[in-house]
């Protein structure tokens, strides 16, 4: 009887080390693209479940009615549409068509009525996406409460003093840049200098426009400490990453929480007219071309097309399109176009054979959750760098828009179809990323109360955040070690040359007397 006491005052021991009163929290992620709500919503939701109450900051308005989640809608702020795509340019030129707009989108988000009327309540945790929100610090800062960044994606140069973790772009590379995996030597430098430039643009040019304009406009008070100050006491850095399947490999401090993978789930019947048209394609199967929702696909050239539909109509499978268009000229009988298509219960159906795709993370995630191989083709921003691991890991290939031809993309997709090993290292992959301890969500959400229950946990946080670089890394003892090596070098031959004239004018001279 004593024993079961004892575990009885345990067990409620643990449970109220977990408890947590229900907070309010306000998530502001007004800024991005429509799929950063695949990462951003499931978050807001599992906090939910756990009887908090979001109130979230979307750049774009909701369909659908979400317990115990406000949705506010921040008009005007969505500049990635103003992007290049890769039809016709490449990652650089397409970034700078937004690169003012970076300057002043937070601050623009920030001013809006919707938004300034929250500064009227009260929170007790604040969510930011991380990049281009940092005007919504001052919500932080008044409300003297711990706030959270969140990331959509991998962690970027500019983003490792906000992770409080070290960078290392000798290993791992920046995903705007189209790079050889592993990184060579040229790799590893036009990396490493990259990351240099985005960094100081980040921190020398957009932050401080950001602050200059937030504070000129009154949204943020005097009181307030420096963006670059008050941004380093961050508790935690949330990201799309799923840390038993990153490639390559990298260490992490304990303020970095991966939660890679959070809107992936199991597949669910298609509507019936669907299932009627995937289940008729027979023991060929289909395939599933889908370009994402950042570029419309209307938009790519005519000569693409035109191959695309020859191509697709020379399978003997069927192909699912998801096209933002009524109709396509020419089309073919085993082509079917759709507006909009469940992609994850498409990518788990089990007649599917292969997924196109542009190559976008949440696409990669869901077709490496369901067991797909992929062929992509990058239409903007990180997708050829995602392209570039899934080739590298063996389950999938890319192509170049600029290198499409009939000959290559049926070559590319017959090869796919055929290599069981493909399909072989994909569903190995698929048990990976479902063999976690917690769901993505439940993790995210158990270091979010974390947080919440130690006041904002900073007995976490690293010294990265307040190191310089150079200390960090170590630069300085390498340079002095370097001078002194150099210096004894230089030091060492001066006194050997000085030592071997010595010795032969002593020579000399010794012989030079003898003679005489």
């Amino acid at each position: 009887m004593a024993t079961v006491v004892v575990v009885v005052t345990v067990m409620m021991m643990l449970v109220k080390v977990h408890e947590i009163n229900a907070a309010r929290i306000l998530m502001a992620v007004p800024i991005g693209a429509r799929s950063h709500e695949n990462f951003f919503m499931p978050l807001a939701e599992h906090l939910t479940q756990r009887n908090h109450t979001v109130t979230y900051l979307s750049g774009f308005e909701s369909t659908k009615e979400r317990p115990n989640i406000r949705v506010v809608f921040v008009p005007d702020v969505q500049i990635l549409k103003k992007l290049r795509n890769l039809f016709t340019d490449n990652v650089n030129t397409a970034f700078a068509a937004i690169f003012d707009d970076m300057l002043e989108v937070c601050v623009k988000a920030l001013s809006y009525e919707g938004v300034q009327r929250l500064n009227d309540e009260k929170f007790d945790l604040i969510i930011l996406h991380a990049g281009l929100t940092e005007c919504f610090l001052s919500f932080a800062h008044k409300l003297k409460v711990p706030f959270i960044f969140v990331n959509p994606n991998k962690i970027t140069p500019a983003f490792v003093k906000l992770a409080g973790t070290p960078d290392f772009p000798s290993l791992s590379a920046n995903y705007l840049l189209d790079l050889e995996i592993p990184l060579t030597f040229t790799g590893r430098m036009i990396n490493s200098l990259y990351n240099l430039v985005g960094a100081m643009s980040n921190e020398y040019v957009i932050l401080p426009s950001e602050e200059r304009q937030c504070r000129e406009r009154q949204l943020c008070p005097d009181d307030m400490p420096s963006f670059h100050d008050l941004r380093r006491k961050t508790s935690l850095f949330i990201t799309n990453i799923v840390r038993t399947m990153e490639n390559p490999s990298l260490p992490y401090t304990p303020t970095v929480v991966h939660a890679g993978g959070i809107h992936c789930r199991p597949a669910k019947p298609l509507p019936q007219d669907l299932q009627q048209w995937v289940a008729s394609s027979g023991k060929p199967g289909f395939i599933y071309f889908s370009l994402g929702s950042l570029v419309p696909s209307s938009e790519m050239p005519e000569k693409y097309l035109k191959v695309l539909v020859e191509v697709f109509g020379s399978l003997e499978q069927r192909v699912l399109w998801k096209w933002d268009d009524d109709t396509i000229e020419n089309l073919p009988p085993n082509v079917r176009l759709s507006k909009w298509l469940p992609q994850q219960d498409i990518l788990g159906h089990p007649q599917l054979r292969l997924f196109i795709t542009h190559g976008g993370l949440f696409s990669t995630q869901e077709a490496t959750y369901h067991g797909v191989p992929i062929l992509g083709m990058p239409v903007s921003i990180d997708q050829h760098h995602n392209m570039r691991t899934v080739k590298h890991e063996g389950w999938g290939d890319f192509l170049y828009w600029e290198d499409l031809t009939y000959d290559k993309l049926q070559g590319h997709i017959l090869q796919l179809l055929d290599d069981a090993s493909v399909k072989e290292k994909v569903e190995r992959r698929s048990t990976i990323i479902r063999d976690q301890p917690m769901s993505p969500g439940d993790w995210a959400t158990y270091w979010i109360e974390y947080v919440l229950r130690h006041q904002g946990a900073h007995h976490l946080r690293s010294p990265v955040v307040d190191i310089p670089w150079y200390q960090l890394y170590n630069v300085d003892v390498w340079a002095l070690l370097v001078v002194v090596t150099l210096t004894s070098l230089v030091l060492g031959s001066w006194l050997s040359y000085r030592i071997l004239l010595f010795s032969a004018r002593y020579c000399c001279g010794s012989s030079k007397t003898k003679k005489d």
